[in-house]
């Protein structure tokens, strides 16, 4: 049992069109699983078939792959994260994992790295467009040529892990790893798939503690949202004509929502996988 901290459709759980919708996502934004922000949206009416038709385009002709890159690089990491990393492979062996746990978990921290950036510009744009705010004048544009599409991330993710389901160590972890970065009122699924492996958790415990503790995470997180809103406004203007209007209720939810998971968890993770994936690098 998943135990989602917001109301949201599995993905074992999808049927009919929300199925086919989580299969769409899945293969466009090459990763191998539905992000929870999709899964709570499936949970308002309409409100998911209206966001993915609004922005299926700028997916397919790679706007959104390509605007996410450049907020992924404009990250402005600590040189000390990559200079000693406290994540590479010798590290996480001596902490007795395998290496096809350390390969597990490598394409989980990619999956995240790569699809929270996607989703913080879509859900930005389609908040802006419900938010009436004034847009700047969008180009219609290709693709930058120096901006390469990403080959899919192939793998299996692990069971999501509700709080329930971990030994009392494993959930005091996860819940103190939830307040670094703040904003905790929604769990991160990625610690969730992580909490196969605590030994993996308590390093990344010990790589954010001293980047929360310093403000350091915060001022990453802050530079995430402004760069996101940028992005967002470069491109609002090319968002499709969607697929079916919002009621005003649906309107009203589907709006909090996205500003919800925007400026909550997604801001945050965008900032910590950063972290970790430098604290990775000699994995590559």
């Amino acid at each position: 049992m998943s135990s989602d901290p917001v109301n949201a459709i599995t993905e074992a759980d999808a049927t009919d069109d929300v199925a086919a919708l989580y299969a769409e996502i899945r293969s466009t934004l090459g990763v191998p699983v539905v992000n929870l922000i999709w899964r709570h949206l499936a949970t308002l009416p309409g409100a998911l078939p209206w966001a993915w038709s609004s922005l299926k385009p700028l997916y397919e002709n790679g706007t959104i792959a390509a605007e996410a890159q450049t907020l992924r690089a404009a990250i402005d990491l600590p040189p000390h994260i990559a200079a000693s990393p406290a994540l590479n492979l010798p590290t996480l062996t001596a902490a007795g994992l395998t290496s096809e746990d350390v390969a597990q978990i490598t394409m989980i921290v990619r999956s995240y790295e790569r699809s929270n950036a996607l989703n913080i510009v879509a859900a930005t744009t389609l908040y802006a467009a419900l938010d009436g705010q004034q847009f700047q004048q969008s180009i219609q544009r290709e693709p930058s040529k120096t901006t390469q599409p990403e080959a899919p991330i192939i793998g299996e993710m692990p069971q999501v892990l509700s709080p329930a389901d971990m030994s009392p160590s494993t959930r005091t972890l996860v819940a103190t790893l939830n307040t670094f970065g703040a904003r905790t009122d929604i769990l991160p699924t990625m610690y969730r798939h992580l909490a196969h492996w605590p030994p993996a958790l308590a390093l990344i415990h010990d790589l954010l503690a001293p980047e929360h503790g310093s403000g350091r995470l915060e001022a990453l997180i802050q530079e995430v949202l402004a760069n996101s809103h940028e992005r967002a406004m470069r491109i609002s203007g090319q968002l499709a004509s969607p697929a079916c209007a919002l009621d005003p209720v649906s309107a009203r939810a589907t709006k909090n929502a996205l500003a919800s998971f925007s400026q909550g968890p997604l801001c945050k993770m965008i900032a910590i996988t950063a972290l970790i994936r430098a604290a990775m690098s000699e994995q590559g």
